[in-house]
């Protein structure tokens, strides 16, 4: 037998370990000699769960962009949406809602520069020939349809300027005409191959391509058949393995290099295949967790693609993530922790994920116990002088901050732990509870909270502490009481909090001014949050619904991710926005509830090459 380098000219490195990988090592060989192995790094496929929609849950919406800025329009509730929300690769945000509360628009081109048309608009039921233009914020009206026509999501390919629109339904039954859009007028296009609709399409106006949909009365079949489109003529090729009727795909992938998948395969199924395109043949790729119909997709290659709400047995929310990588991606997400020992809301935190610090609190009365986090117990360590809570925290775990809360009554005695010890300091100059915070020991922010008034004013007042002394600083444009906060002194970020009623604000601090950031998806206070200003994290608050849901701030805007295991309120966070805990809080009683969040992770994976 030859050896391998009789073969290629190359001898195979042995090391004692993987080497750090990264997508240039694709095909590379090499031996483990600490393991034995003989090793490659490959492509591996694969579905993966992410953020869920803003909104309610829904199917029958249009959809396009990429998997990093993907686009949704209306859809069906039951009852039709106007809503528009756009991903951003890590969770979805709100953004201009669509003129129309409509059902299967076509959506074609990107999340910054789209064209949307079609659909259906009920009570009553009419099929729309208007046309929208997308500029990532507003719309615009563009050139009608020549007839209205429906259930035409994800079917449409190309961009704002050059789309194209296929098949389609109405009163009188599946269409097979085409029109083209040139950025201002429709124009009728030669006739498509196979009368369908709800199908896939891809590629551009001049080599595009769409797949699969439900073909023509009686039977409605789910389709297998393909047409590929050059500008003037659609062509027949090879066909899918499964039919997908009512499916989806990633539409602004190129002709030669796609997915489709989702769909059903009889009418009322749904299905959670997932087939690949090369420009000639197709290949079936893993399926989805969740089988799904009517569903959104998007995508830019046959190694990248989104797929988000549709139909099961229900609407549902939900989305994942399609690659086909040397890196395997492993989904966002919050898992238990250690537990409290003992039941504890209103409390603060310090530190990070695997050195997290615990203190104050109601457990169930007020408390000065301090506990330690290592990733995954805790342990009881010195209590503070002063048992208090509602109170703020920062810092690390053997260099924290405590200050502010209720004693009764409201207090702004300051502690610094040193790891061991806590030492009182100078107080806060108005000693307030239910305050945010944010920042390190020797340069903290404390803003908003509590006097002592149990309706507004509340306090607008922000204080920063320097190591020794509390000094004011600005103002908070929209004074509020229980806040969360993230972020550094002289870059720091608040957000929340109750104004009665609460509030979605969110505004951020340059050292010594606050201006307004985007605000958060919803309203919410007694929540917590921790990171940096342009990369926080927000979850959790209440206070009567006790809300499990997260977000995550880009320091522009909010979006969302994973949510709780358990709804609570009153809690306290610490780490960051990819590592980060959030411990007790209240729903309805005290909670010992730890929960720890780590972001979406991709790592090269290096396969074990057998005999076989």
């Amino acid at each position: 037998m030859a050896t391998y380098e009789e073969i290629h000219g190359k001898r195979v490195n042995v090391l004692d370990s993987d080497p750090t990988l990264n997508s240039s090592y694709e095909g590379q060989v090499w031996y483990n000699s600490g393991s034995g192995t003989l090793k490659s790094v490959v492509a591996v496929q694969a579905w993966v769960s992410s953020s869920s929609l803003v909104g309610a849950a829904r199917f029958a919406l249009g959809s396009s962009g990429t998997q990093t800025a993907s686009l949704s329009v209306g859809g069906e509730l039951p009852g039709y949406t106007n809503a528009v929300e756009e991903y951003n690769g890590s969770g979805w945000s709100t953004s201009t809602n669509y003129p129309l509360s409509i059902q299967g628009p076509l959506v074609a081109g990107t999340q910054t520069a789209a064209v949307v048309c079609g659909g259906n608009t009920h009570p009553p039921s009419v099929d729309r020939t208007e046309t929208f233009e997308y500029d990532g914020s507003s719309w615009t009206a563009g050139g009608a349809l020549p007839a209205g026509r429906r259930a035409l999501n994800n079917s449409g390919f190309g961009s704002q300027t050059a789309a194209v629109q296929s098949g389609g339904l109405i009163p009188g039954g599946v269409q097979n005409t085409s029109n083209e859009y040139d950025g201002s007028s429709w124009t009728a296009g030669n006739t498509i191959n196979t009368n369908r609709y709800v199908h896939a399409g891809a590629g551009t106006l001049t080599a595009g391509i769409i797949s699969s949909g439900v073909g023509a009365a009686p039977s409605y079949p789910s389709l297998t058949n393909v047409e590929e489109y050059d500008g003037t003529t659609f062509t027949t090729v090879n066909s899918m393995s499964t039919g997908h009727g009512a499916t989806a795909g990633s539409n602004q992938a190129p002709q030669t290099s796609l997915i489709v998948f989702g769909g059903n395969s009889t009418p009322g199924s749904s299905i959670n295949n997932t087939e690949s395109y090369d420009g000639t043949n197709w290949t079936t790729q893993p399926n989805m967790a969740s089988a799904r119909q009517q569903l959104g997709g998007s995508g830019s290659s046959s190694s990248s693609g989104l797929a988000f709400a549709g139909y099961t047995t229900t609407q549902v929310a939900t989305t994942e993530e399609y690659n086909s990588s040397i890196n395997t991606f492993t989904a966002a997400a919050w898992a238990s922790g250690g537990a409290l020992p003992t039941a504890t809301g209103s409390l603060a935190a310090a530190g990070t994920q695997t050195a997290g610090l615990g203190f104050g609190g109601y457990a169930p009365s007020i408390t000065n116990s301090t506990l330690k986090y290592d990733g995954s117990s805790w342990t009881a360590v010195n209590n503070m002088g002063t048992a208090r809570a509602s109170l703020g925290g920062c810092g690390l775990q053997t260099a924290a901050l405590a200050f502010g809360g209720i004693t009764p009554p409201q207090t702004g005695k300051t502690e610094e732990y040193d790891g061991t010890n806590w030492s009182e300091q100078t107080d806060m100059t108005t000693a307030r509870d239910r305050l945010g915070a944010a920042g390190i020991q020797t340069a903290a922010l404390g803003f908003g909270g509590n006097t002592g008034s149990a309706s507004p004013p509340y306090p607008a007042a922000t204080e920063e502490y320097n190591g020794s002394s509390w000094t004011n600083g600005g103002n908070l444009n929209t004074a509020r009481r229980n806040p969360a906060g993230a972020g550094t002194q002289t870059a720091g970020l608040a957000f929340g909090g109750s104004t009665d009623p609460d509030t979605n604000s969110t505004e951020e601090y340059d050292g010594s001014s606050w201006t307004a950031g985007g605000n958060l998806i919803n309203a919410v206070s007694n929540l917590a949050g921790c990171g940096l200003q342009t990369a926080a994290l927000k979850f959790g608050g209440g206070p009567s619904d006790r809300r499990p849901e997260t977000e995550g701030y880009d320091g522009t805007s909010w979006s969302t991710r994973p949510s709780l295991a358990t709804g609570r309120q009153d809690l306290a966070g610490a780490g960051t926005n990819v590592a980060a805990l959030a411990i007790g809080g209240f729903d309805g009683t005290n909670k010992t509830n730890t929960e720890e969040f780590t972001g979406e992770t991709e790592t090269a994976t290096a396969s074990t090459l057998t005999t076989s």
